[in-house]
This record gives C-alpha cells, structure tokens and sequence, in this order.
C-alpha cells in the first residue's frame, strides 16, 4: 500500500499572543515573552538577547589589512525583558559589548616547521598557538591569505540586569525616570544604568558607559563583568559619568609637550593604552547631573583629569550649568575642556507625574561651557557661551589656535529636536503645543551639517543669576559658526591621535537623500537613513597648524583617485560604490573628490539596502601620518536583517572596502566603539600580572598591583560565576534581592 505524502499544516490557529499592554501603554503581564510591535523592537531593531555569542573564523571577502591586530570593540542597546511600557525608546535597552578581533595575513605552517594546535577558551582575542616564531591559527590552513576574525558578544552584568533577571521581568521604567519603576525597586538606592553607549580600554579594563551612571569595567578578553559602579578605586564621587572621556597627552603643566609618538616613532591609540614607548596620557572626563542622586535633574557639573600611568586623580573642578540639559560629548584642547549644553531640559516634577526625563526646547540657546584643563586661566573660572537654537551632535576636533590661542571646536548641529521621543513641554516651552497621545510621534525633518566654533576663552564675561538661583559667567557676546560644512552626517570621528591639536581629516556616517533606497525591502531605515559613509578633509585655508606641527605634511591632502570609479570587488554582498546621486544612468559620475568651499568629501554608497553604523578610525602600523589607516564599521543589510564588518582605506573610502568580515546574523543598531591595538592590551597584562613575565619577584610584585588596580577591594562573587565588585552606588536593597 503506497503510502500518503508527507504534509504540513499551516500553524495559524495560535491565540494572540501580542504583548499584554493596558490603554496607557504599562505592561500587565507578570513574565511578558514578546516584545511590543514598535519600531524600537521590529525589523532590524529586533532585540537580539544573545546573552553569550562566539563566532570563531569568520568568512572573510578581500583582505584585512596586514599588520592588523586587535580587536574592534562596540556596544548595542538590546532589551534582555521586554520593557515596562509599549512606547520605550532604542537607548533605554540593556548594554551588549561585541568584541570583533582582527589578525591580518601571516606566513605559518611550512616556513614556521610542522603546525600544531592547542586547546584555547573563547576570548575576545581569538584562538591561537605560537610555534617555533610563528603563529598558527586553529583550523585553517598553513597559509592565510585573508586574514582571521572572530566575534565575541556578552551583556554587560550591570545590577539593574542581574536584578531583573533574577525576578525573570522587567522592573525598570522609562528612559531614566526612576518614578516609573515597578514597587519593587521604586526608592531603592540602585545603579540604574545601562551601561549602552560607549566602551573604553582603560588600564587593563574595558569600560562600559552611560552617562547616568558609574561605568562598569569588564574583562577585555572574556567580556566577563568585573565590576559595576566602577568608581576609578574611590576617585570619582558622582553618581553618573560621561560615555565620553577624551584619551589625551598629558597637560603642559604635568608634563612636556607630548607628541603623538614615541621617542622611536611607535604610535599609539586615541581611545586606548599607548604602547610601551608611546607618549604620556591622561584622561578628560566629566560628569552632568552630577551633585545628587543620578535621577533629580541637578545642574551641578565636574570635570576630572585621571592619570594614565598611575591611575590617579590629577584634577577636579564642580561647577553649575545654566540648566538641567544633556551634554553628551566634549572637546579637550591643550588647556580647555569645552562642554556643549543641548537645549533637552530635565524637569523632576514632569517625571514625577510619569512624563519624560527630557523635553526639547526649540526657544532655548546651545550653550558652551569652557572649563580650564589644568587651572591654566589664572581666574580659574568656568565660563559658558552661547548660540542660536540647535541640537548638539558628536565633536570631531578640538584644538587652540596656534597664533591667537581661541578653541576651535568642530562638531555636528543639527537644526531640529533628534530625539523627536521627546518633544517640546507646553509647560517648559509656551509656545508649544499640547500632545495628542493618539498620535504617534515622527522624526523631524532636519539638517545636520558640522559647525565649527572659534571661541575665545578670555572673552569678557558677566555674572548671570539661573532659573535655579545659581550665579555663572557668560560670555557677553553671542556665538555665531564661523563654517557650516554641509555634510550631513553623524558619529564624526578623527585620527584620536590628533585630539587636543589641528587636524585635517574626519569621517562620519551620511545621509544622503538624492541616493536611491529601497523602501519596499527595507522598510524604515532602522536609525536613520545613514546609507553613505563620509570622509572629509579640511582645506589648508581651514587648517590651522603652526609650522612644522604634527598634521602639516601637504601630502595626506587628496584621496587617490579610482581608476574607472570602481570598487576593489570584494564580494558580492557588497557592490561597487555608487557615484551617481540620481537613479538615472546618465547622469554624470561626480570627480573622486568632491571639492566644497571648507575642503574635499570623499563618499562611499554601498546599495540601495544598506546602512552605515559609526565609523571608528584605526591607525596604519607604523605609519606617523595623520588618516593613513583603515575605517572600521558595521554595514546593516537591511533587507536580509544581516550585518557585515567592512574595512575601508580611511583616505579612499570611495574605493570601497579592502575587506569584509560577514556576519551570519544581525547586530542590533551600535552607539559607539573603540579599536584596541593587541599589543597594547597585553602590555597591560604583562604589567598587571595578568600574564607572566620577568622574574618571580618581579611577577610577584605585578600580580600584587595588578590585583589592586583590578579590584581597588575585595571581590563578590556571583555563584558560579566570575567575580564581580560592587561600588557604593551599585550597591543593592535586601528588599529587592
């Protein structure tokens, strides 16, 4: 008897099992599985909760740049629970780190004698065995052209994650307001961040950001959580930290002027530990909302100076802002720190009735605070400037005027509220219209070209009286742009080895509307419609670098041209860069370098389906000059929910990528991440004692210090798991536990 075919039936009768949300949008259910239908949670925002994610030998189209070796680390918000309330946004989700380590091509096997291997654990580091001089990697063949790469992905264990996941939900409300947290942890004296935004190599640490909290230091090759509430081992006495600290050579005061390299030309990293011989850094960071409870809108502000070498605190200053605002990123010259002050205020009594944290003002000034470095103005005065109403985006350079000693600062400012989830407060602004909840907020329409501000710190100055009572300095003369570039871009990055001083070149991630995008694939472009990136030079008109200074060789001016405006075909994933701005084909190809009044853009469009993350720069081994090295970034396929890892020539974008590193999943949409150079981060171990060397007194005494710069006390440890400290404000109520 012939038997049946074999058939499926379609499963279509479930119930609905959308997530459970009453009218005003709180969650009623007590262990939610699905996330709401928003755009923060669908599509390519999907949340991806891989709690640990390694991805060894990835497949690899062209070839990384030899050389290269390190690892190219980025943190993502992604949700573990779904949220408290339907309309949660992107940046209120649990910190991931993702470490993508990088060996480009090396000679091994038969010039090096037999191959062998060797058991390894994941690391962020990759898996590797050393044989007679030469390095063998696990699995592949005894010649390696391409180049190895391998993917490491963890949360970051903060204690608002472990909390919930030790009830199994969500228990923290919207973005930072504490009055919107469930009982269970309402009034409880909890570290509430997330730790999403940024992550820094620091001594031996990699630390996770947000600048409403302490950073939490993590383990760089395990991505294991060391500590939260990562406190600089009892320096640092507030409650939130930026996402945004500045590694820059050490102040004239402390120290002689510092080049960018060492004494036997070895470069170092801008966001990292320099090497052995590399020049003498300090940290710049500063802190907002800073004198109270990291939740009660305070104006007070610091500004401290931490010492590489030693660890130590260098400097401290406290000082007011006008109002309770975000400044999310710096500029640090050789004597100032300047703060820009984006016009979303704070309202504690708004988050007490459940309303947001933040609400724009389109009637409020940009401000500027200029902070001395190191005391170096002899008033010691913190003074603000200000200019029209705009939406602050991230510094490219800052630096001082070789001749007149004014802070030029350049950084995007968008025309309009970014965040448009948190729109104008008829209470805070009158002119402002009430909210509609029925209907959905949308993007504004906006430009965002890079300004660049010439400030003069010496300005005269006037006693001003705030809506909180507090007496500042303002500048008596308003701040105008001395250029508007418009590059209509984001996430601006430069050579890091050239903050603090003139600099020529900067990238960012585009939009670029006249490009072609496939919305019927696509959907909304997830973040934004960054589908070029961008790399930018300034003209000698526009730069300002005294003779002889580092950055003035004439010969790093112009991207080489591609022959014929072709790509270097590294696979089919990503095509050949698109030099019409229009979907006809006859329209002309514009030059390789597109000349403005400001300097030359130098562009890259990958497909009608893609999208660009931030841009991270990685300095060529070896080289002195400023942009020779590669571009690293995320490429979101958008239509296949797949990202790639592409690395770029930084002074041919247009070229197209040297390599692709494909990913066979999603990442979700990053913030912001930092090349570490391999040998730098295992300098650190070496003298840390993490890693023997030297004689048994000298590795005692390395264990010994690595122990105190690693822990600053003692340990708890989580059961079963690695050890994790827990600062004064990561601290726990017994209520919760």
């Amino acid at each position: 008897m012939a038997s049946k075919p074999y058939t499926t039936t379609p499963i279509t009768n479930f119930p609905d099992s959308s997530p459970p949300y009453d009218e005003n949008g709180r969650l009623v259910s007590p262990h939610p599985v699905r996330f709401p239908p928003t755009p923060p949670f669908t599509g390519f925002n999907t949340p991806l909760r891989a709690a640990h994610l390694y991805l060894p030998y990835l497949p690899i189209s062209g070839q990384i740049p030899a050389g290269l070796n390190g690892t190219f680390y980025r943190v993502q918000p992604d949700r573990f629970f779904p949220p408290l309330y339907a309309n949660d946004i992107h940046f209120n989700g649990d910190g991931a780190v993702t470490a993508i380590s990088l060996s480009g091509p090396r000679l091994t096997g038969p010039a090096a004698g037999p191959a062998t291997s060797s058991k390894t654990s994941a690391t962020a580091t990759g898996s590797e065995t050393t044989v007679s001089g030469a390095t063998v990697t696990e699995g592949h063949p005894a010649v390696n052209q391409t180049g190895t790469a391998s993917l490491l992905h963890k949360y970051v264990q903060t204690t608002r994650l472990t909390l919930e996941q030790r009830h199994n939900r969500a228990l923290f409300g919207s973005y930072r307001n504490q009055f919107t947290d469930d009982p269970l942890v309402q009034n409880q004296d909890i570290d509430r961040t997330v730790s999403n935004t940024n992550v820094v190599f620091w001594r031996g640490q990699l630390l996770a950001m947000k600048e409403d909290g302490l950073p939490v230091a993590m383990d760089p090759e395990t991505l294991e959580t060391r500590q939260t509430g990562w406190d600089f081992e009892g320096q640092v006495r507030s409650p939130t930290f930026t996402a945004h600290p500045k590694l820059v050579p050490k102040a004239k005061a402390r120290h002689a002027p510092a080049s960018v390299h060492g004494e036997d030309g070895a470069q170092r990293t801008g966001n990292g530990v320099k090497n052995e011989n590399g020049s003498a850094q300090e940290m710049v960071c500063f802190a907002y909302e800073a004198g109270g409870s990291a939740g009660d809108c305070s104006v007070d502000c610091v500004v401290w100076t931490i010492d590489e070498e030693t660890g130590k605190k260098l400097g401290e200053r406290w000082f007011k802002a006008p109002f309770a605002g975000m400044i999310h990123d710096c500029g640090v010259s050789e004597n100032w720190v300047v703060l820009p002050l984006t016009p979303l205020k704070m309202d504690l009594e708004r988050m007490k009735a459940g309303g947001e944290k933040f609400a724009w003002d389109p009637e409020e000034d940009q401000w500027y605070g200029v902070v001395p470095r190191d005391g170096n103005d002899e008033r010691g005065e913190v003074v603000w400037f200000r200019g029209g109403n705009g939406f602050h985006g991230h510094v490219a350079g800052c630096y001082e005027h070789p001749t007149t000693g004014e802070i030029i600062i350049d950084l995007t400012v968008a025309d309009n509220n970014v965040f448009y989830w948190f729109p104008p407060d008829p209470k805070v602004t009158p002119s402002a219209s009430p909210l509609d909840p029925k209907v959905p907020l949308r993007p504004n329409k906006l430009s965002s070209p890079t300004m660049r501000w010439i400030i003069n710190p010496h300005a005269a100055r006037s006693p001003f009286i705030t809506a909180t009572g507090d007496t500042i300095l303002v500048a008596d003369a308003r701040l105008t742009p001395a250029v508007v570039w418009p590059t209509n871009g984001e996430f601006s990055r430069i050579d890091e080895r050239y903050i603090t001083k003139p600099y020529r070149h900067f990238w960012q991630a585009v939009i670029d509307t006249s490009r072609p995008y496939d919305f019927e694939k696509c959907g909304p472009p997830a973040g934004g419609l960054f589908n070029c990136l961008g790399h930018f030079t300034w003209s000698y008109e526009h730069f300002h670098s005294s003779p002889g200074a580092l950055g003035s060789d004439p010969s790093a001016v112009t991207p080489p041209s591609v022959p014929n405006g072709k790509s270097n075909g590294v696979g089919p994933d990503v095509p050949a860069p698109s030099h019409s701005t229009h979907t006809n084909p006859s329209t002309p190809s514009p030059s390789p370098s597109s000349l403005s009044p400001y300097g030359t853009s130098d562009i890259y469009h990958a497909s009608p389906t893609t999208t660009f993350q931030e841009p991270t720069f990685i300095p060529s081994p070896g080289s002195k000059q400023e942009g020779k090295g590669y571009i690293i970034a995320l490429l979101s396929h958008l239509d296949q929910l797949r990202n790639d890892v592409v690395i770029f020539d930084a002074l041919n974008l247009r070229q197209g990528p040297v390599a692709v590193i494909h990913l066979p999943m999603k990442l979700k949409l990053g913030l912001h991440g930092n090349w570490m150079e391999r040998a730098e981060s295992e300098g650190w171990k070496r003298r840390l004692g993490l890693e023997p060397s030297g004689t048994a007194a000298e590795r005692g005494r390395q264990a010994e210090e690595g122990r105190a710069v690693l822990t600053g006390g003692k340990l708890a440890r989580r059961s079963g798991g690695a050890p994790v400290r827990h600062g004064v404000v990561g601290r726990t109520n017994r209520r919760c536990e």
